[in-house]
């Protein structure tokens, strides 16, 4: 959610200031300050232009998250004046957390702005809706909407979670990440804990992902596990005793950390493959969408209703008393799912959230039959039902042992669970299933020492993601000048696309040493100076500095699209080298590392490397290219180890070729004794 600066005017916030959750019109697109959305029209009403305004031509519903804090709610409701005396009308209504609280039906062309006020005290889930029977130029508008009070998406100290199992504490703020994966615990659970994270490491191919364990009560045990695997906790004061419901805390994992998206699991799981999919599937599928598993793999449930009576030994008639009201046809929708593993993007799981929190009679519900003590679940069911938000997972990402066989194989002491011929993915645990496969139990728990922290990210792959885009665009002509040709060869030559070899030897090496500050002559299109910064932009220190006096072609919009941190760490300065390298010596400059690619004359590159050796740090790696192709710069490398310098060459003739013979040698900047 997006404060805009201008939003907030004393105790009031202008909602068209304010990034909703969920946006859909009818026409055109959602209109906000005066625009109407679409035509490059402006809202005007009776003849006087609104700078405040939503424009949502019905069908239209908006959703925003308001965190229980704002007090009340109001604007007007009109049809903007482009459209002829009642040529069409639309009817306007204000839902707090499901429930209809204000409305402005039949607003017609031509009418005067109708006033809607409503208390929205308490109110989580704000929702705006617009309806028509004449779509065609029913261009509603609501005029200067504002809330009083200040909406909020997640506030340091505590949370009641939305079916009041634990009072959440919420840890210092983190910083946003892409990807959350998330799961609770309490004591007694330690080891399946253990072997559900070992698992999640081990095999979930998500390791810079954020990983929060919700912790309910005291386990110094569960503690010791969560600091294992450098995991966040969140630490929840129980307000019932600890039971199968209290998983319920992750419905509300968006108030806690931001991410773009999340998965969370249930802690009686094992991860046997990656969860990558699942991300990928939160991206792809409709905003909104939250995705989960059908309820039984064995047996599925006709609908949700049907899943009410036969799982959660519910009636009919319960769902009125959940919902507070008339269920209308919440009953009939055909996707009853088990909520051990779901997924949905920060918008989506903040709209469940609220959804939940928006039902009067849930939390007497789902306590009224000790015997079934999952009837949490029902409560997630009944909130997809409601937003009509599901999307199904396949079964093999929470494939449930409660009902089911499975056969179990170990694989270079890999285990691997066959369900119906398809590995499965992620393996539950539950009911009846906790002890049907004791050879699965503590694989990962027993290990002390796993390979665990998010580090600093992919640097080369973002890199030669970044590098494939402008290539799509340039062509292979676009590494001329690179490692993979000279100028003279009129097609660059890879043998592996995939990995571009040559540039992640480049890449790693200068990793590897440790470097933040690298210095580089003669960048040409930019190529290796963009690899550079991607194995220093995340250090502190990160610079790339590039001397090279020429403007090649592709060089800005190479680096213009690489991520922001590496943008920031390439100084280009339009110079000779030799000039460039003796101002930055008088200036007292010092680096870790150095790429000489420049002008490849013997007299050229011996003044660069005698520059370079006073530039770079005593050990740190002088890189020099060329020495294949070019015999000068082989030349000079013999003269660097007769002054008793170290020298490697690497790339040299013998094996399969990966670059266009050039050929890389690294001096170490050390005069041997």
């Amino acid at each position: 959610m997006s404060l805009g600066g201008s939003a907030v005017v004393g105790a009031k916030m202008r909602l068209d200031d304010l990034m909703p959750l969920q946006a859909r019109v009818g026409y055109g697109s959602l209109g906000t300050g005066g625009s109407l959305g679409y035509e490059g029209k402006a809202v005007t009403v009776s003849g006087d232009a609104v700078a405040s305004a939503l424009s949502t031509h019905p069908p239209a519903r908006l959703l925003y998250h308001l965190g229980g804090t704002a007090t009340v709610f109001r604007a007007r409701a009109a049809i903007n004046d482009d459209v002829a005396y009642r040529q069409s009308y639309a009817d306007f209504a204000v839902l707090g957390d499901g429930r209809e609280i204000a409305s402005a039906a039949g607003v017609w062309a031509g009418d005067a702005p109708r006033e809607i006020v409503c208390d929205v005290l308490g109110v989580h889930l704000l929702e705006l809706v617009v309806v028509t029977s004449r779509w065609a130029f029913s261009h509603a508008v609501w005029l200067e909407p504002e809330l009083d009070g200040h909406p909020v998406t997640a506030q340091r100290g505590t949370i009641v979670d939305a079916l009041g199992r634990a009072e959440i504490e919420l840890p210092p703020a983190l910083p946003a990440v892409e990807r959350c994966v998330a799961t609770v615990a309490s004591p007694g659970w330690e080891r399946l804990l253990d072997d559900l994270l070992g698992s999640l490491v081990a095999n979930g191919g998500c390791p810079d992902a954020l990983l929060l364990v919700f912790l309910l009560g005291s386990s110094p045990e569960c503690e010791r596990v969560v600091a294992k695997y450098r995991a966040v906790p969140v630490r929840c004061r129980p307000l019932v005793k600890p039971g199968m419901a209290s998983k319920s805390v992750l419905y509300s994992v968006a108030s806690v950390a931001e991410a773009r998206s999340y998965v969370c699991l249930d802690s009686d799981m094992l991860v046997l493959g990656s969860l990558a999919p699942i991300f990928g599937a939160v991206d792809a599928c409709p905003e909104g969408s939250v995705l989960a598993c059908r309820e039984g793999n064995a047996h599925h449930y006709r609908d949700v209703s049907e899943a009410l009576c036969q799982v959660y030994s519910g009636e009919p008639s319960d769902l009125g008393r959940i919902l507070g009201g008339d269920p209308g046809d919440v009953g009939s929708y055909r996707l009853p799912v088990n909520d051990g593993t779901f997924a949905g993007s920060r918008e989506a799981l903040l709209v469940l959230d609220a959804a939940v929190r928006g039902m009067p009679g849930a939390i007497a519900w789902m306590d009224g039959n000790p015997r079934v003590p999952w009837r949490n679940q029902f409560i997630f069911n009944l909130a997809l039902a409601r937003l009509g938000c599901g999307v199904e997972l396949d079964e093999r990402y929470n494939l449930q042992l409660n009902g089911s066989t499975v056969d179990v194989r170990t694989i270079a002491g890999r285990p691997e669970v066959i369900w119906q011929a398809r590995p499965v993915r992620v393996l539950h645990a539950n009911g009846y299933g906790r002890h049907k496969y004791p050879q699965l139990s503590g694989l990962y728990s027993s290990v002390p020492d796993p390979l665990v922290g998010r580090g600093f990210g992919d640097g080369y792959g973002e890199f030669l993601a970044a590098l494939r885009a402008w290539l799509g665009r340039y062509g292979l002509g676009g590494l001329t000048l690179s490692f993979y040709t000279i100028q003279e060869d009129e097609y660059a030559r890879t043998r592996d696309p995939s990995v571009l070899p040559v540039l992640a030897l480049l890449h790693y090496l200068v990793r590897a040493a440790g470097c933040a500050s690298v210095l580089e002559t003669g960048t040409a299109r930019g190529v290796s100076a963009a690899c550079l910064a991607s194995a220093v932009a995340h250090r502190p220190r990160a610079r790339v500095v590039s001397f090279d006096p020429l403007e090649t072609p592709g060089r800005s919009e190479l680096w213009a699209v690489l991520p922001t941190p590496m943008q920031a760490c390439i100084e280009q300065r339009r110079v000779d080298s030799v000039d460039g390298l003796r101002a930055a010596l008088e200036l007292g400059e010092h680096y870790d590392a150095a790429l000489l690619d420049s002008v490849h004359t013997e007299e050229h590159l011996s003044a660069e490397f005698e520059l370079a050796s006073k530039l770079v740090r005593p050990g740190g790696p002088i890189l020099v290219h060329d020495w294949r192709a070019i015999p000068a710069v082989d030349r000079v490398l013999a003269a660097v180890e007769g002054a008793g310098y170290g020298v490697a060459r690497l790339l040299a003739p013998g094996g399969e070729e990966e670059e266009a013979g050039l050929g890389l040698a690294i001096v170490e900047n050390r005069e041997r004794a």
